[in-house]
């Protein structure tokens, strides 16, 4: 589960930083699942992946990230990239939902970052995903 290092993230003092910038300890938001709130998570681990196939998801913006990715939808459960369709409903950090508009498999090379958090989940370009 990973995202090209480009991807911005939500820092938890509201400053957007690319994934390729971040480091370990870092504080990030993050949904706790269990009180269904924005809160404080750091950064655990930031592990690189090489990939033969990505999928662009795009809901406001343009994601691009690997097939596990694992996006959080309206209910607090949580759908992998590759099984996200059109219409279907995610959260944004905001605690608002957003109709995912398009999901496309992309065939190439690419280098992405996973992202690991104490409380595993962080915000990906306004959009709350999950480890």
């Amino acid at each position: 589960m990973a995202f090209e290092e480009e991807t911005a993230v939500t820092m938890a003092d509201g400053q957007f930083v690319a994934i390729g910038e971040l480091v370990e300890g870092d504080e990030v938001m993050a949904l706790d699942i269990e009180k269904k709130k924005m809160v404080p998570a750091k950064v655990t681990a930031l592990v690189p992946a090489k990939l033969e196939k990505v999928v662009s998801v795009r809901i406001a913006e343009e994601l691009t990230c690997s097939e596990e990715q694992l996006f959080v939808m309206k209910d607090f459960s949580s759908k992998k990239a590759v099984d996200l369709r059109p219409g279907d409903i995610v959260l944004t950090e905001q605690m608002l939902e957003a109709a995912v508009k398009s999901v496309r498999a992309v065939e190439r090379q690419a280098e992405l970052t996973a992202i690991k958090t104490d409380k595993g989940t962080f915000v990906a370009e306004g959009i709350i995903v999950s480890e």
